[in-house]
């Protein structure tokens, strides 16, 4: 159940943190590139027995995992989050809520080097080929919007994504899984445009059209919800 292999990745990375926060990390990752797939069920002591740790800091973790929405549990059973369809459209409206507002003040703040980055994850999507077997096409998209909030400059906003960020990141792994690539990849083809369209708009510093695109953008998760298994 538990690679061992990333655990001790994760162990050599990040050196100074405790092991609560080693084993959250790595559950995480875990959960959000689906090595740990939904409803998977967490046996709080095989995980501790694997990697040769107590019960406590897998419990912490897993309690933690719990309040970010990754993990469910029954009485005393914990298992991976699935990822309904319903869920996506009250995501969407988190994001359109977000989201929206965000491009517009990112229009007027953004930085050179920050606007390089944009240029470069915009044509790295317009590249992407589902077949290679990667996540890079959710890792492009995760960074461009993240990198919007970024750009805000707004500590404020950047704490309300932050609320909906790891969910929406699994979200955009689990996609692969419920849809299928034929589904998927004609989506992410628009999807690329509109990000050329973002990209553009705020090079031209219109901000009302960045955010009317940024809005449609993610009104494209309707378009995935009629896909969804």
């Amino acid at each position: 159940m538990v690679n061992i292999e990333r655990f001790e990745a994760i162990k050599k990375a990040h050196p100074f943190f405790s092991i609560t926060e080693l084993v959250y990390l790595f559950l995480r990752e875990e959960i959000i590139h689906l090595h740990l797939t939904p409803k998977k069920k967490l046996n709080e002591s095989r995980i501790a027995s694997e990697l040769g740790i107590s019960r406590t800091p897998v419990r912490k973790a897993l309690d933690k995992l719990l309040a970010e929405l990754l993990v469910e549990k029954s009485g005393k059973l914990y298992a991976v989050s699935s990822m309904q369809k319903e869920e996506s459209l009250l995501l969407c409206e988190a994001r359109i809520a977000i989201e929206g507002h965000a491009v517009f003040l990112a229009t007027s703040n953004i930085n050179e080097q920050q606007l390089k980055r944009l240029a470069e994850l915009t044509a790295e999507y317009e590249q992407v080929d589902l077949d290679d077997g990667s996540w890079r096409y959710a890792d492009c998209d995760h960074e461009f919007h993240h990198l919007l909030i970024e750009a805000t400059k707004n500590p404020h906003i950047a704490r309300m994504y932050e609320t909906i960020e790891l969910r929406l990141r699994h979200y955009r792994h689990c996609l692969l899984d419920q849809i299928g690539k034929e589904q998927l990849q004609p989506i992410l083809v628009k999807s690329a445009r509109n990000h050329r369209s973002i990209l553009n708009a705020i090079k031209l510093g219109f901000a009302d059209q960045a955010k009317r695109l940024v809005e449609k953008d993610i009104r494209g998760m309707y378009e995935v919800f009629f896909e969804w298994k």
